[in-house]
């Protein structure tokens, strides 16, 4: 996870994102490769969090990539090439949630249903964490989309508060704000599943 962040910023190979762009959009497609290989990871744990698979995350970080390709000429190369991606990446995952939602919440209970249990030390471990995991995913579900996506892509891919604000098009203070308050939701709502067991 660190890896890919210690490159976002820097040069790779001497040549910083933006440059990798310039290349392409000069006629040297092999370039992109160069950003595929430094943004496939962030942008399939994306993916994989919105669809809870590896194949239709797999499909999904694909269809990122192609449409950023295409969109190439539209990106202006006075910003950072990685929150351009990430908003593309987003509005993708958002597009396949509205369109899956019931395809998701049926997978979503099935993985807990079919995942083996080994034992029975094991398998009440195992049940106590579902329950945290369960908890934790079902206070994120209950926040708004956009604070839920701020909340993830700070805390879960480390995402600096520069790049989101960037990202969602918010200044770096709303950010901290809608962060601030998710999680402070996240509290209350799980603080009041554990008064009630």
């Amino acid at each position: 996870m660190k890896l890919w962040r210690q490159r976002q910023g820097e040069r790779m190979g001497g040549e910083s994102d933006e440059e990798i762009v310039q290349q392409v959009l000069e006629g040297t497609g092999s370039a992109y490769a160069l950003l595929v290989d430094r943004y496939q990871r962030p942008v399939f744990n994306l993916m994989y969090r919105y669809c809870r698979s590896d194949e239709e995350a797999a499909d999904l970080s694909q269809d990122v990539f192609l449409r950023a390709y295409e969109r190439l000429s539209s990106f202006d190369c006075r910003r950072k090439f990685f929150p351009w991606l990430y908003t593309l990446a987003i509005n993708r995952a958002r597009d396949w949630q509205r369109s899956n939602s019931r395809k998701l919440k049926e997978l979503s209970r099935l993985q807990w249903e079919t995942e083996p249990i080994r034992n029975q030390s094991q398998q009440e471990e195992q049940l106590l964490n579902r329950e945290e995991v369960q908890s934790l995913y079902g206070a994120l579900d209950d926040l708004a989309d956009t604070t839920r996506e701020l909340v993830l892509l700070r805390f879960k891919q480390e995402l600096p508060i520069r790049d989101l604000a960037e990202i969602f098009g918010l200044s770096e203070s709303a950010v901290k704000m809608r962060i601030s308050r998710g999680l402070d939701q996240m509290k209350t709502i799980l603080g009041g599943d554990r008064h009630e067991g």
